[in-house]
């Protein structure tokens, strides 16, 4: 058996992201979903890019917010205690809006973990 306790606070912060975040699955030393936890100052988004994934699903469950998320369907507001999800080939861009009060925090939980999954969307694409 093995168990652990892992407090993203103590945890280094991701290079190369909009925001900031840390890796709690990594720590935890799991292998079978991707935990991380996000740190949102107004005006930064979560992801690197307005994206989906092609095998993952994701949620983000809302520790402080509101969390907005920009999709094809239009906004979501999620305020703090709700779980957004979004299922594969769904793209999504979560974010806190400039005009926002505080740093918001998420928990993002994807599963299976897809370290080459993401696919960055176009939403001005004829394509897409």
């Amino acid at each position: 058996m093995s168990y652990s306790v892992v407090d993203p606070d103590e945890l280094d912060a991701v290079g190369d992201r909009p925001c900031d975040c840390r890796r709690v699955s990594e720590a935890a030393g799991l292998e079978n979903v991707a935990i991380n936890h996000f740190s949102a100052e107004p005006g930064e988004q979560l992801p690197l890019a307005y994206h989906y994934h092609e095998r993952q699903e994701e949620a983000f469950v809302v520790l402080s917010g509101p969390l907005h998320v920009e999709t094809p369907d239009g906004e979501f507001e999620v305020p703090t205690g709700a779980t957004f999800t979004a299922q594969p080939a769904s793209p999504h861009r979560a974010y806190n809006p400039a005009r926002a009060d505080e740093a918001i925090e998420v928990m993002a939980i994807g599963a299976p973990p897809a370290a080459d999954d993401a696919v960055q969307y176009d939403p001005d694409s004829p394509d897409e």
